[in-house]
C-alpha cells in the first residue's frame, strides 16, 4: 500500500524586511490574509461563513534502492467550506499511482482513486484574542481506493486533525499540525484472509512562512510572493506479505507560492515545492505542485 505523504517545517529569514500592507480607505495599515496555503503542513485558518475554498496538489516521488526505482503519484483534490466563521467542513479526494521495477523490469504498476475523507473542524483560539490559532476536529476516512490494488486498506478509517500558527503581521508566519488516525480490523491479505490488525498513524508537521514580497493596489488588489521551509513526519503502520510494519518517513520541503487577491476578494494561489527525504524510509526526493482557489461569502 502507498504511504501518505508526511509533513513538518523549521525556519530562517528572521532579518527580512517588513512587508508593505494594504492600506484602508481611512489611510490604516490592514494585517495581510490569513496565510492558509502550505504544501505538508494543515494549516487552522478555517474558512469564512459561507466561503469556499478548492485545492489541488500534485505530488510525484522518486526513490531508488540499488536496482529498483519506485515511483509515486498522488493527485489529492480538498473542497472547504465555512459553516459558520470558526466552523468548517472538508472534503478530500484523489488519485494514486504506483510503480516499481527492478533492473528495467517491472514488479508492480497500479493506479486508481484515493480514499474519501470527510471531516469538520472548529477553531478553538483565535489570534484576534489569543496568542495563536488552534483548530481541531474529527474526520472519517471511506475505502474508495482499492485494496486488491495495492492501493488502499479497503476498511472505514477514523482520524483527528489539530492544527495551530501564529501570524505576527510582518514577514515571518509558523504553522504546525498534528493528525491521529486508525484503521481497524484490516485483513492481512488482500482477499480478506488471514489475521486481522488495526493500522495506526501519527503525522505531524511544522512550516516556517516568509513574506517575501506584498504588492498592494490601489484598487484593493494584492499580489504577494511566499517562501516556505517545511519538516513533515510520520509513524504509520502498513501491512506486508501478511504481516504488519511500520516505518517513520521526515522530509524537507522548501517551496514558493504566489498568490493574487482580486478587488471582489477572490483569493487565486500557485505554488512549487521539492520535498527530500531525509532517512531511509521517505522517498528519496518529490516534486509538488498546488493550486488553490478561495472565494469570498456567496451569500
Amino acid at each position: 500500500m502507498l504511504s501518505p505523504a508526511l509533513r513538518l517545517a523549521l525556519a530562517l529569514c528572521l532579518l527580512a524586511p517588513l512587508p508593505a500592507l494594504a492600506q484602508s480607505a481611512g489611510g490604516e495599515a490592514e494585517p495581510p490574509e490569513e496565510p492558509d496555503f502550505f504544501f505538508l503542513t494543515g494549516g487552522p485558518y478555517t474558512q469564512k461563513k459561507n466561503s469556499p475554498q478548492i485545492i489541488w496538489a500534485n505530488r510525484w516521488f522518486l526513490t531508488r534502492s540499488g536496482g529498483l526505482r519506485v515511483r509515486e503519484y498522488a493527485g489529492a483534490g480538498r473542497f472547504e467550506w465555512g459553516l459558520t466563521d470558526n466552523l468548517e467542513a472538508d472534503f478530500e479526494f484523489g488519485a494514486l499511482a504506483a510503480r516499481e521495477r527492478l533492473l528495467g523490469a517491472t514488479l508492480f504498476s497500479e493506479s486508481g482513486a484515493d480514499d474519501l475523507l470527510v471531516g469538520v473542524r472548529y477553531r478553538l483560539l483565535n489570534e484576534r484574542f489569543a496568542p495563536f490559532t488552534l483548530t481541531t476536529g474529527p474526520q472519517i476516512i471511506a475505502p474508495v481506493a482499492s485494496r486488491r490494488r495495492g492501493l488502499g486498506t479497503g476498511e472505514i478509517g477514523y482520524a483527528w486533525d489539530t492544527s495551530a500558527a501564529k501570524d505576527w503581521g510582518g514577514p515571518v508566519f509558523l504553522a504546525a499540525s498534528l493528525n491521529l488516525s486508525l484503521t481497524p480490523d484490516v485483513a492481512a491479505f488482500p482477499d480478506g484472509t488471514g489475521p486481522r490488525f488495526d493500522l495506526s498513524a501519527v503525522s505531524w508537521g511544522v512550516a516556517l512562512g516568509w513574506r517575501a514580497l506584498e504588492r498592494p493596489r490601489a484598487d484593493g488588489a494584492n499580489h504577494d510572493l511566499h517562501i516556505f521551509f517545511e519538516f513533515g513526519g510520520a509513524h504509520e503502520d502498513d501491512l506486508e506479505a501478511g504481516a504488519r510494519i511500520r516505518s517513520t518517513p521526515v522530509l524537507f520541503s522548501p517551496g514558493l507560492r504566489y498568490g493574487f487577491l482580486s478587488h471582489p476578494g477572490a483569493l487565486t494561489e500557485i505554488g512549487f515545492a521539492v520535498p527530500v527525504g531525509l532517512n531511509r524510509d521517505a522517498p528519496d526526493w518529490g516534486v509538488v505542485l498546488q493550486i488553490q482557489y478561495e472565494w469570498p461569502s456567496l451569500f
